[in-house]
């Protein structure tokens, strides 16, 4: 679920203190408005209520949409010093609090460590592109039968994947010469698909390619 938080603020416009509201927990499936201005770069911009002067405020917010495999912990920049620390306390604790749930609903993928609104939202950004390319080629595989191996979020995500990877002959390991000869016959179909393309030369060039 998301929360929010009630906290002082001092106004570095005016120096006006005041009271004001950040969210500091977002659950995308259930609040997608959240999640919308998140994205948008529009979440915990306060307005002080003398001066009238709008400025985010830095905060930690967690992050979850289950759709996408997706739990961000996402801490202000000024706390990268303690990287170490905090992504073995963050792992530490996901786990622990997975172990309280049956195994069946348990989330079987890691939480992931940013630091930055900026840097996540950028990092959104590129995975949609990744997506929409995806889902274009995923069409175009059915409409003309082309096997394809579909990555889960999750390991897209890690791998710095697209989700959809043609192959020559249906494979559930495609060997990268079976990637190849799908990834000609897509790109032949629809030549547009750049990240497709850009995919395809950084195979062609590592010969000791495959996926991880």
């Amino acid at each position: 679920m998301s929360t929010f938080n009630e906290i002082n603020i001092s106004c570095p416009n005016c120096g006006k203190e005041y009271k004001g509201i950040i969210w500091t927990a977002i659950h995308a499936s259930q609040d997608p408005e959240l999640k919308d201005l998140l994205l948008g770069g529009e979440i915990n911009l306060l307005m002080c209520p003398d001066c009238a002067h709008v400025a985010y405020q830095e905060h930690f917010i967690l992050y979850q949409d289950p759709a996408a495999e997706l739990v961000a912990y996402i801490y202000p920049p000024s706390q990268q010093e303690g990287e170490e620390f905090l992504h073995t306390s963050i792992m530490n604790s996901f786990k622990d609090a997975q172990a309280i749930y049956p195994p069946k609903d348990r989330k079987d993928y890691d939480p992931i460590l940013v630091f930055g609104l900026e840097k996540f939202v950028g990092m959104m950004q590129e995975e949609d592109r990744w997506a929409a390319q995806s889902q274009v080629a995923e069409a175009i595989c059915k409409e003309n039968s082309i096997p394809y191996k579909k990555l889960r979020p999750f390991d897209a995500r890690r791998l710095r994947m697209l989700r959809v990877l043609p192959t020559a002959v249906a494979s559930t390991h495609p060997a990268r010469a079976d990637v190849l000869g799908g990834l000609e016959k897509l790109l032949t179909i629809n030549p547009t698909l750049d990240l497709y393309s850009k995919l395809c030369t950084k195979i062609q060039e590592d010969l000791y390619w495959k996926i991880k």
